[in-house]
């Protein structure tokens, strides 16, 4: 288990847990620290919405975070669903406080659109919610233009992730 970055797999995340120390440290909204004593790897507990359920779920994943670079490579190359789920939603949370990923994502999955199946790419596209077409981007102090400019620039974004999926259906892999 500590070759992973992310886990949201609940059952991994309870064992992991049992091995865990609290550091009675917040790092975030909702994030707390716990450290391995045999690793001195830190982790962050979090929650997530469980599609599935009612319940919120609970995620662990490293910590200080990897680069953008390096949780997108995770996303497009984890053997673990979880772990791909886990990445996107960090690039989601990331994205708060201004963090852009959408291009370099797309850039990444074009680049590599032969070695993503379906399911791989509809867990990147739903957990990293590339059908949103809001412009992230902060307005405030900004010319309408730029605004604008800014919320076509999402618009693209998305047309661009609704052609590579159609591509990656197209490839018809699973």
């Amino acid at each position: 288990m500590t070759d992973r970055i992310f886990i949201e797999d609940q059952d991994l995340v309870e064992r992991m847990l049992n091995r865990l120390t609290p550091l009675n440290e917040s790092s975030g909204w909702q994030c707390e620290l716990f450290i391995d004593k045999t690793t001195n790897q830190k982790w962050e507990k979090y929650l997530f919405e469980l599609f599935d359920a009612d319940d919120d779920g609970i995620g662990l994943r490293r910590y200080p975070y990897p680069s953008t670079k390096e949780i997108i490579r995770i996303a497009l190359t984890s053997k673990y669903f979880d772990e791909i789920d886990g990445a996107c939603g960090l690039l989601l949370d990331m994205e708060f406080d201004k963090i852009e990923f959408r291009d370099l994502l797309l850039s990444e999955i074009e680049k590599n659109i032969n070695d993503i199946n379906e399911d791989r790419f509809e867990i990147i596209y739903n957990r990293a919610e590339l059908y949103d077409t809001l412009n992230k981007r902060e307005i405030l102090g900004k010319h309408y233009k730029e605004i604008e400019k800014d919320a076509e620039y999402f618009k693209e974004l998305m047309t661009k992730a609704e052609k590579l999926r159609q591509r990656i259906k197209q490839n018809g892999k699973n």
